[in-house]
């Protein structure tokens, strides 16, 4: 899918860099094609006039002619100029007449050249909003000796039309760019879309794997643990006389417990909240710390439980119990080298729905942005010997019952927040 996505990207750009460089193209060649079109035409002009009105051009006679010839080409101008660059006539501005013109320095090569006899013509340019083209020739006497050159300049009136075309064709340019830039951007989005989607269902197949085991592994995994439980009930009955001793509850108890966690992690891949209840969040709180008070002394890792009164939550017992037993270790594990977990409980109002809050901060390293958006997904850790489900576990308790859980971290100070409806 994402390499169909990269050739279809790939393909459509290169389509549209093609049809806007064509189009530059086409634009280069018609203006060459016109210019030369056009300069051979003036070139004629002005070398056919030449020859017809030689030294005479300051004749009344020649005058009219240069006029007529003006008028039936419709150009723009015609001048005649000596080897001073002074205008001897200037059809369009007569008051130029004995005064040199700067501009003309631009065409001195071309001037020059009809001073010699050999015909020439100037490039096109601009003058304010118009675009100009001039050829020239030689005024010769009888003698053939060339006294003055005649000038004939003309409008370019189609690169008005080229301009106009040459600023759609950078008004497509531009949306081109934006168009190859939305279609990279949505590329990229799709291709992000489409991974996502296939570690989804990567994910997913992996879940359904375990689904499939789940069975065998029960039956290896709780079957002892029923021996066990069965054993212990035996020795109390044998061994607990009038007084018996609570261990012997203690250990059906812990292996009620090691079984529900067992059946809880092999259900890792099937959604079912179980037997509902109402559930005290905050006494479960305290139990779950309880329990787990010799295993956080080890690592110098020190629990408090603080809250009461929240109204219970109607939910499965064991559940709950299991995904607050794995936020509490998951702070006892961070901290190695000793610290601090604290576990509070209470209630919250949020946008008018009462919420039963349970919060489990621990003051290790911290949990980076990236990692953070990892934590949840199943088989992710950052431990050598972490499962990668503890936290999975958590977040699909805690929506089986209609809530939410929150992260917030820096290095420090990382807070694991339950919400659940009340």
């Amino acid at each position: 899918m994402r390499r169909f996505t990269f050739w279809a990207v790939g393909l459509a750009v290169l389509v549209i860099v093609v049809v806007n460089v064509q189009g530059w193209l086409v634009l280069a060649r018609t203006s060459r094609a016109f210019e030369a079109e056009l300069g051979e035409r003036l070139q004629a002009v002005a070398a056919t006039l030449a020859r017809s009105i030689g030294p005479g051009y300051a004749e009344p006679d020649g005058e009219r002619l240069l006029r007529a010839v003006m008028e039936e080409n419709r150009l723009f101008n015609i001048f005649v100029v000596n080897d001073r660059m002074e205008y001897l006539v200037n059809l369009a501005d007569p008051e130029l007449a004995g005064q040199a013109d700067p501009a003309l320095e631009l065409d001195l090569a071309e001037v020059l050249a009809a001073f010699s006899g050999v015909p020439g013509r100037s490039r096109l340019y601009r003058s304010g909003g118009v675009f100009l083209k001039t050829a020239y020739a030689g005024l010769a006497d009888e003698d053939g000796i060339v006294e003055a050159v005649l000038g004939v300049e003309a409008d370019a009136r189609f690169f008005a039309v080229l301009t106009g075309f040459r600023n759609s064709l950078v008004l497509v340019n531009i949306l081109s760019l934006l168009a190859i830039v939305a279609v990279v951007v949505f590329s990229a989005s799709l291709a992000r879309h489409a991974l996502r989607v296939e570690q989804a269902a990567a994910r997913a197949n992996t879940l359904a794997l375990m689904g499939q085991m789940a069975a065998q592994v029960a039956h290896e995994v709780k079957n002892p643990l029923a021996i066990i439980r069965s054993t212990a009930e035996l020795l109390k009955k044998r061994h607990g006389g009038e007084h018996p001793d609570p261990e012997f509850d203690y250990i059906q108890e812990e292996v009620d417990r090691l079984a529900r966690s067992v059946s809880n992690y092999l259900g890792v891949g099937v959604s079912r909240p179980g037997e509902l209840e109402p559930v005290d969040l905050a006494e479960l709180a305290r139990e779950v710390t309880a329990d787990l008070v010799l295993p956080a002394r080890k690592q110098g890792v020190e629990l408090s439980v603080s809250g009461d009164g929240a109204p219970p939550v109607r939910g499965n017992r064991a559940g709950l119990r299991q995904a607050l037993l794995n936020l509490v270790l998951n702070g006892i594990q961070c901290q190695p080298g000793g610290g601090r977990v604290e576990v509070s409980a209470g209630v919250e109002d949020r946008r008018g729905r009462a919420e039963a809050v349970v919060r489990v901060g621990d003051r290790g390293p911290g949990i980076d942005a990236k990692t953070a958006r990892k934590v949840f997904e199943p088989f992710f850790t950052t431990r050598e010997k972490g499962s990668g489900l503890g936290l999975f576990v958590v977040r699909r308790v805690v929506e089986e019952h209609g809530g939410r859980v929150e992260l917030e971290s820096r290095p420090g100070k990382t807070v694991f927040t339950v919400r659940i409806p009340i």
